[in-house]
């Protein structure tokens, strides 16, 4: 088949783009390089350099695409409460020129990765399945929501077009840039301990994520349009096993056999414990849960690989910040140094 991934030279884009490269389907991959890398395009893929809010439609009519996985995304929920412009702009307008390209050139099947972050806030500590309500706290999760929510009506009106969502949560693994200090806490950590420094924890670090490898994440969008059982969808997808920020400190401390050395910051605006149900999931996904990583296990794949490449540049925030009022201190400090 023939595919387009968008954000394919990003992180979780660029382990479907090698899935889909490895089962013997055609990748072209487009992708702005604003937060991804040249280097992480697979082997056998063909690349465009163009923002998604681009005019797209002379790459899909010599392309002629059968698949669609929309990837590309500014994902940085305490920072879109400063970017609220800039994140509707990419996150929603983005997706919706995606889309709409995708139907005027009759793409079979869109798969579109939303967020945990559509849910917001737990009813105490309870799991988010797909069917809890959708409350979302920030500005990323509400632009998320809107982009599915738009999805299904598109698809619903025109029904020429089969969809599935994935709502990934906190996934790490190799290609993750670990040089962007807003997002990414593994990566965050990662970067801190390579180079013996503390690692920047807000609040007492008891908040806690379910962390997932890369692997399972991948495959599973790979394999959507494939499954009929995915068709028209929504699935949470990732990892059960939780731990808390601070653990995640200590686990990338031992891996890189340091001491652990926290900057404590003070807490900001988020949730605190943010955990989903995958049961959906690895019933229509199994082959690619039976490859399930834990996260320590990860944690030293991600750690091998990162020893075996170069430490990209900074990157910063691709926008001005919007709204300087409650911006986290040491967010605020680096951006005036810069």
């Amino acid at each position: 088949m023939k595919c387009i991934v968008t954000g394919g030279a990003g992180f979780i884009g660029s382990h479907v783009a090698q899935f889909l490269i490895e089962s013997g389907n055609e990748v072209l991959i487009i992708d702005d390089l604003s937060g991804g890398s040249e280097a992480n395009i697979p082997t056998g893929c063909s690349f465009v350099k163009i923002s998604i809010n681009d005019n797209l439609d002379s790459i899909f009519s010599q392309f002629n695409p059968d698949f669609v996985y929309h990837l590309a995304a500014y994902a940085a929920e305490g920072l879109s409460h400063h970017i609220p412009l800039f994140n509707y702009k990419n996150n929603v307008l983005g997706t919706v020129n995606v889309l709409s390209t995708s139907l005027k050139y009759d793409v079979k099947h869109f798969v579109f990765t939303s967020s945990i972050a559509a849910y917001g806030h737990p009813v105490g500590l309870g799991l988010f399945e797909e069917s809890s309500s959708c409350n979302p706290c920030d500005p990323y999760g509400t632009a998320k929501l809107a982009c599915e929510n738009h999805i299904k009506s598109v698809v619903s009106y025109f029904g020429n077009m089969k969809y599935t969502i994935f709502r990934p949560h906190n996934v790490f693994g190799p290609n993750q840039n670990i040089s962007d200090p807003y997002r990414n806490v593994v990566g965050i950590f990662m970067l801190k301990a390579m180079h013996g420094l503390p690692m920047p924890i807000f609040g007492d670090g008891l908040q806690t994520r379910s962390f997932s490898y890369i692997n399972v994440v991948a495959e599973s969008i790979a394999s959507a349009p494939f499954c009929s059982k995915a068709d028209n969808e929504i699935f949470n997808i990732g990892g059960d096993n939780s731990m808390s920020v601070l653990s995640l400190a200590e686990c990338i401390g031992k891996l890189f056999d340091l001491p652990i050395k926290v900057d404590w910051l003070p807490a900001r605006k988020e949730v605190a414990h943010a955990h989903c149900t995958h049961n959906k999931a690895q019933s229509v996904f199994t082959d690619a849960y039976k490859k399930f990583i834990s996260i320590e296990n990860g944690l030293d794949l991600m750690y091998k690989s990162l020893k075996s490449k170069p430490i990209p540049p900074v990157t910063e925030c691709p926008s001005d910040i919007e709204i300087l009022d409650q911006l986290p201190p040491s967010w605020f400090n680096r951006i005036k140094a810069s």
